[in-house]
C-alpha cells in the first residue's frame, strides 16, 4: 500500500510498543519514518528491520535543543516533513500524597512539555506541507481515576493543547488529531488484560487518521477494548 508514499513522518517514543508499531505501519504504507526515542539500541534494531525507510535518531523529547535538532535533521535529510506523531509518554501511578515530586515532574515533562516542544519546532515545516500532527493521548485525558493524578493531568493538558493547535492551525490547513486509547498490551501496563488493545490495533487507527479522505478530519478518536461478558 502506498497511501503515505513519499511522506515523511517523525514518531516519538518509537523504540517499542505503540510507537514502534506506528513506525512499522507507516513504513508499510510507503512513508519514510524518523524514529525518535532515548534508547539508541532499540531504535537501531528498528532501523535494521527497514534500513531504507526508518532513520533512527536518539532524542530526549524534554530537551529543547535535542528536539530542535531532531526536526532540523529530518528536514535536512528529506527536505520536507509531513507528519508528527507525539507518542512518547510515561506513567507513574499513586495517590497524590504518595506521588513523588520527581514522578510528577517527569510525567509533565515527557507527556506534555515534550509534545509542546515537538509541535513548536515542527509547525513551520508542517505549514509548508499542509501536514498532520497526531497526538497520542489516552482515555485518561478525559476520564480521571484514583492514583492517576499526574498522568491524567498531563494527558488532560495534551488534549487542551491539541484543541488550541486545531484552532491556531486550521487556516494553514494543518490537521491536528488526537488518538485516545484505553488499556494496551504493552509493557506500559504492569499487568495488561489479555483482551486489551494491541499496539498494532492502535497503529492501524493512527494510520487511518493520517490517511483520512480529502476534506475529512478525524479530530479525536477514543479506542477501548471490547470487554468479554465474563469480565463485565
Amino acid at each position: 500500500m502506498t497511501d503515505l508514499n513519499e511522506k515523511v513522518a517523525i514518531v516519538t517514543g518509537a523504540s517499542k510498543g505503540v510507537g514502534a508499531a506506528i513506525a512499522r505501519r507507516f513504513v508499510e504504507s510507503g512513508a519514510r519514518v524518523i524514529a525518535a526515542a532515548r534508547s539508541r539500541d532499540k531504535l537501531e534494531a528498528l532501523h535494521r528491520e527497514y534500513p531504507d525507510q526508518i532513520l533512527a535518531v536518539p532524542c530526549d523529547i524534554t530537551d529543547p535543543d535535542q528536539v530542535q535538532d531532531l526536526i532540523n535533521h529530518t528536514v535536512r535529510e528529506f527536505d520536507r516533513m509531513d507528519i508528527l506523531v507525539n507518542n512518547a509518554g510515561i506513567g507513574r501511578f499513586a495517590p497524590v500524597q504518595d506521588l513523588s515530586v520527581e514522578d510528577w515532574e517527569q510525567m509533565i515533562q515527557v507527556n506534555l512539555k515534550g509534545t509542546f516542544l515537538a509541535c513548536k519546532f515542527a509547525i513551520p515545516h508542517l505549514i509548508k506541507s499542509k501536514g498532520h500532527i497526531l497526538n497520542i493521548s489516552s482515555v485518561a485525558g478525559s476520564v480521571t481515576f484514583p492514583g492517576g493524578g499526574g498522568y491524567c493531568a498531563s494527558k488532560f493538558g495534551m488534549m487542551a493543547l491539541s484543541d488550541v493547535l486545531t484552532q491556531e492551525l486550521k487556516k494553514q490547513e494543518v490537521q491536528v488529531n488526537t488518538l485516545s486509547p484505553g488499556s494496551i498490551q504493552t509493557d506500559f501496563s504492569a499487568n495488561p488484560k489479555d483482551y486489551a488493545l494491541t499496539a498494532e490495533q492502535v497503529a492501524e487507527t493512527a494510520w487511518m487518521m493520517v490517511t483520512a479522505p480529502k476534506g475529512v478530519i478525524y479530530s479525536n478518536i477514543t479506542m477501548r477494548p471490547q470487554v468479554p461478558p465474563e469480565y463485565q
